[in-house]
């Protein structure tokens, strides 16, 4: 049964043996465009459906294909030997309440806000942040599951690794998740929100929260930022929109500046320091001859040169 299963370099779908080794595997009922679709990936990344290194899953009538972080190692690996390239895994980073990023999280008590990691694929370097408030898995009830829960910080490295590694190597990974990354695909609404209506649900946007505009605007102030001019340099810097007050960020603008608190303050530091410098008017003509009758004096050989 075994040599059934296998898959053939010029195969062209899924044998009759095949599905139902995917059917007891749990793949019932999906349609022809999916299976060709999953049929695509497996042979694309060369990993074995009947060993779970990549399957195929059913969330809310929707089917995904996902792997294992493994598997994306293996088949950055994979891609990276192809090629010749260089392949790496330099930095894996989490972050606190605090904004400061650590190489290890020792908190046993408060998961980690947000984990980093870089992936170096041959000259290139590719980051990526996740955010634990975005991948998080949740229970029925709202409460974080039992894996999140234990081990906070391994699953959320392991949603940004996901992220970076697919930065790192497109053309092998775009439209595969992992495991980790969809746990948030089955998250429901706390119960006490269950008696309200979808549609409002669904209409009613995240907005930043006052404490979060406030962590902002203070570390906006640390790069510098003392008048409303130099606010609206520094949120020109920092999110590319002509704005001046911390009001008119959206919850994006302000998860991604709370992620990144030092790039904050330094970008925010290099934005001021160049609208000094352009503000700084030329010499007149005046002034430069004026400045060419009367040298600045100099010292040689310890006497002073005018």
């Amino acid at each position: 049964m075994g040599s059934e299963l296998t898959i053939e370099e010029n195969q062209k779908g899924f044998t009759s043996a095949q599905l139902a080794a995917l059917g007891h595997a749990g793949v019932k009922n999906a349609q022809p465009g999916d299976l060709e679709v999953f049929f695509h990936q497996v042979q694309r990344t060369g990993l074995d459906p009947f060993a779970r290194q990549i399957y195929m899953i059913q969330r809310q009538g929707k089917w995904t294909i996902q792997t294992g972080i493994d598997g994306f190692r293996l088949i950055a690996r994979r891609a990276a030997d192809r090629s010749n390239e260089t392949f790496g895994e330099p930095e894996t980073l989490w972050c606190g309440r605090d904004g400061m990023w650590r190489d290890v999280w020792l908190d046993p008590k408060l998961p980690p806000v947000a984990a980093k990691v870089v992936v170096q694929r041959g000259q290139g370097t590719f980051t990526a942040v996740a955010l634990y408030t975005e991948y998080a898995g949740r229970k029925a009830g709202g409460q974080i599951n039992s894996m999140w829960a234990s081990k906070p910080a391994i699953m959320l490295a392991k949603c940004a690794e996901a992220l970076a590694l697919r930065k790192a190597f497109p053309q092998d990974l775009s439209g595969l998740y992992t495991s980790d990354e969809m746990d948030q695909a089955d998250n429901r609404a706390p119960a006490q929100q269950a008696n309200a209506p979808a549609t409002q649900a669904r209409s009613t946007p995240r907005t930043p929260t006052k404490r979060q505009l406030v962590q902002v605007a203070r570390l906006m102030q640390q790069g510098g930022v003392g008048t409303p001019e130099e606010a609206e340099t520094a949120f020109m810097a920092l999110t590319g929109k002509a704005i001046h007050s911390t009001s008119q960020l959206d919850i994006t603008d302000v998860e991604a500046l709370l992620s990144l608190p030092q790039k904050v303050v330094e970008d925010t530091r290099n934005a001021l320091t160049e609208m000094v410098a352009q503000a700084k008017p030329d010499p007149t003509p005046e002034e430069l001859a004026e400045a060419a009758k009367d040298p600045p004096a100099v010292l040689v050989n310890g006497e002073v040169v005018g």
